[in-house]
């Protein structure tokens, strides 16, 4: 039995895998370094901004990010996230009542390579915030997915608010991307891998598998 569900943010949750793509290019371009729609789907797309944003420069450059540059391109692309999420992102269908039908039974957070702000910024405005214990979002983890670190870090701190006492196996991890389906099974947990962004064959890592997040049910994650 299912004793914990931890979140991904990005393409799980909110409508925006297309959103940060866009934003990348546009950020990346004044510095020259090009990254196609193509190549961002096939190469960055699950990374956070940190890891997309070195592995591109480094692909055009060859070379390594300087560090104020890098600070400079995350603090760019975060201001421009920040005037989308004021236009308004959409959350995906049947999203909302998975969290609130799941949170009356487990504790719930999120793992994600998003910034904090947003995060915490998209679920306050759909009235979602108080229905996750916490949040471990970029700010918080040495390196993005498909590293576990932020899942090991979720279990750690589930078991420090005395949230749960299972084994890693007993925590069911809900993500869209490959990066992510790899990442929490690196940390020992169960995972659900869900059809928004890549074809549902590359998530066959994944526990379980559904085409969207409207056909998962709170009865089917509880007894994965």
């Amino acid at each position: 039995m299912i004793a914990s569900v931890i979140f991904d943010f990005n393409g799980v949750i909110i409508d925006d895998e297309t959103v940060h793509r866009d934003l990348f290019i546009d950020v990346l371009t004044p510095w020259n370094v090009p990254l196609s729609k193509e190549d961002y789907e096939q190469l960055y797309l699950g990374m956070d901004d940190r890891g997309c944003l070195s592995a591109a420069w480094r692909a055009a450059r060859g070379s390594e990010i300087p560090g104020k540059i890098l600070t400079e391109l995350i603090d760019a692309k975060s201001a421009l996230y920040e005037k989308k999420m004021e236009e308004g992102l959409p959350l995906y269908e049947g999203a909302a009542e998975l969290i609130r039908a799941l949170a009356r039974s487990v504790p719930l957070a999120i793992v994600s390579g998003a910034l904090r702000p947003e995060i915490e910024n998209a679920l306050t405005r759909n009235g979602l915030a108080a229905h996750f214990a916490f949040i471990i979002s970029a700010e918080d983890t040495p390196r993005g997915k498909p590293d576990p670190a932020g899942y090991r870090m979720a279990r750690e701190e589930l078991l420090r608010r005395g949230l749960y006492r299972g084994q890693p196996e007993d925590i069911a991890v809900i993500e869209d991307s490959v990066q992510g389906i790899e990442a929490a099974k690196g940390a020992g947990l169960k995972a659900i891998g869900i059809g928004h962004t890549y074809p549902l064959s590359d998530l066959a890592q994944a526990d379980l598998i559904v085409k969207h997040i409207r056909d998962l049910s709170p009865g089917t994650v509880l007894t994965l």
